[in-house]
């Protein structure tokens, strides 16, 4: 979304007036998703990983938002806590305010079946429970104890629009990074005609190691937890 053909670069926006728009409670609360990180603060394009919440009021903010990026110069992938409460572009968040309530808890270890990924294995699920008339929407943590697992970066904008949808999954930057990895991820059992991106998910590594970025899929379906 405002990426293809070029980058729309006038959308910028802010995570807390998102949660304002949301109705969220200024005493209380925390987003949590997927998006395109604030190359106007970052100074690149960038993935982002909003994990953010607030007490007291919007202003007190506690930011553990992550953004992964390539380097100009190295071509590397390069992962840090960002500054920003904005992202770019884009962005799917999941909305908590933090009250006591059921959660749902999956534990898996090995892929099986069809679908390509963890959250997407999910998805599915929430879809053959409720159908397309009724669309359910969740967002959550996981967490990749072990094994390996594939993602993408975006390097910063192409200097000439894409010609083709081909030309973007070109421009990405593929990785294959070791566990432990923290992914959020924010997914709709249907969509009810609003052209929703069904599932996104972007992860950071909770060591501080440089690798993170868009989710896609273990490649150690055996070992992967």
């Amino acid at each position: 979304a405002n990426l293809f053909p070029k980058p729309r670069l006038e959308c910028k926006y802010s995570l807390l007036n998102v949660a304002k728009a949301m109705e969220m409670d200024p005493e209380g609360g925390s987003l949590i998703g997927a998006g395109a990180g604030p190359f106007h603060v970052v100074g690149q394009n960038c993935e982002l990983a909003p994990n953010l919440s607030w007490e007291g009021g919007f202003e007190n903010v506690e930011n553990r938002t992550h953004v992964a990026k390539i380097g100009k110069e190295s071509g590397e992938a390069m992962v840090s806590k960002c500054p920003s409460t904005e992202c770019a572009l884009m962005v799917n968040l999941f909305g908590s305010s933090g009250l006591p309530g059921p959660v749902l808890k999956v534990t898996a270890r090995g892929r099986q079946g069809s679908e390509d990924s963890f959250p997407e294995c999910i998805r599915t699920a929430l879809q053959a429970a409720y159908g397309d008339s009724q669309p359910v929407s969740l967002g959550g943590v996981f967490v990749v104890k072990f094994g390996e697992a594939r993602y993408h970066i975006m390097p910063d904008f192409p200097s000439a629009p894409f010609e083709s949808r081909d030309d973007v999954e070109k421009w990405l930057t593929y990785h294959t990074f070791a566990a432990p990895m923290v992914c959020l991820a924010v997914m709709h059992s249907a969509d009810p005609g609003l052209g929703l991106r069904m599932e996104h998910t972007h992860c950071f590594a909770p060591d501080g190691r440089n690798t993170g970025g868009h989710y896609h899929n273990d490649v150690e379906s055996d070992l992967s937890d």
